[in-house]
């Protein structure tokens, strides 16, 4: 399984800004394994409109839908990182195309990312939440 390098605790903004950078451009190459490789074992995935989905590969089968469904485009801004030991959480913004009634529309919110360092110094994702800015059914 591929793990986020082993990083001083201190250059845990520099780990989690290039994890999301790489987790973006690999939803947009719809490369799952890698998707997935960034969540631990025990992560929870929090997505809108849909009830929690607990655990790594649980996490794997739940990707699936939106990957196939041709959502694009994806884009992270972050907003701030902040660390408390072996955990940090990112905030940001978010941006991508998601396919409605035949044509592709823009969506955009906000995410909160909750991270852990684990017992062979890598980060790891343990919990990801994100929502859209817009109204409902638009």
């Amino acid at each position: 399984m591929n793990a986020v390098p082993a990083e001083p605790l201190h250059n845990a903004e520099a780990v989690i800004r290039k994890t999301g950078e790489d987790w973006a451009r690999h939803w947009n190459a719809k490369e799952l394994d890698k998707l997935v490789a960034a969540y631990a074992a025990d992560a929870v995935y929090l997505p809108p409109h849909h009830g929690a989905v607990h655990g790594r590969d649980a996490i794997r089968e739940y990707l699936k839908g939106p990957l196939a469904h041709g959502v694009s485009d994806l884009k992270f801004e972050v907003t701030y990182i902040r660390q408390a030991g072996d955990v940090a959480y990112d905030v940001g913004r978010y941006s991508m195309v998601v396919p409605e009634d035949g044509a592709r529309k823009q969506d955009r919110g906000k995410y909160l990312t909750v991270w852990r360092r684990d017992a062979d110094g890598a980060w790891r994702i343990v919990a990801d939440a994100w929502s859209s800015d817009l109204p409902a059914g638009h």
